[in-house]
């Protein structure tokens, strides 16, 4: 904040001088960002929505403005949101959404490349091995869980459901119950053929 106080200070030290040099109109013009700069910076420092704008007013907007172009500069010139260490882009923007409770899901699919070698998925069997029934559930929370419960190891993922007929929500839902497993809705939350 201390640069932004000096910075404040020497353009409000320079208004005298271009009165002086430049008149009533070359000063009304230069007073104008002036008061900008401080109504915006005064705001910054005074919002707690932000640590980054609260600690570095107005350079904090150019942090964000370099950020929101950032996908585009990583697209053409560095690299992809699945790479880098330890954690990837994609992860810590998983982690900034899910601190802020924002939505943290990206629907329509993956932007990873399943076809590259060393990706791993689940397929259908052909010959499916016999499955115990105490291996078909899992418990989930431990002994300082209020409230466990038992999962079924595969369950219906989020989709996008707006894609789907109401009947097709319907069967994945009735199979589900028939089941024992879990459905989940997907980003739209529980519509009326979801219940």
């Amino acid at each position: 904040r201390k640069s932004f106080y000096v910075v404040g200070a020497a353009g409000i030290g320079g208004l005298p001088f271009v009165l002086a040099t430049g008149g009533p109109t070359l000063a009304a013009i230069y007073a104008v960002p002036l008061l900008g700069y401080w109504y915006q910076g005064l705001k910054d420092i005074n919002q707690r929505s932000s640590a980054v704008l609260h600690n570095f007013p107005i350079l904090g907007h150019i942090r964000y403005f370099l950020e929101s172009i950032g996908p585009e500069i990583r697209q053409y010139f560095v690299e992809l949101d699945s790479e880098a260490t330890p954690f990837s882009r994609e992860q810590r923007a998983m982690a900034y959404a899910r601190s802020k409770l924002q939505r943290d899901t990206l629907p329509f699919g993956t932007r990873r490349d399943v076809y590259q070698e060393g990706y791993e998925w689940v397929n259908h069997s052909v010959f499916p091995t016999h499955v115990l029934k105490e291996n078909e559930r899992v418990i989930i929370g431990g002994n300082d869980c209020k409230k466990p419960y038992s999962s079924s190891r595969y369950n219906i993922s989020g989709m996008s459901y707006g894609a789907l007929s109401k009947n097709a929500v319907i069967a994945l839902n009735k199979a589900a119950l028939m089941g024992n497993f879990s459905h989940n809705t997907g980003e739209g939350g529980i519509s009326p053929p979801h219940k």
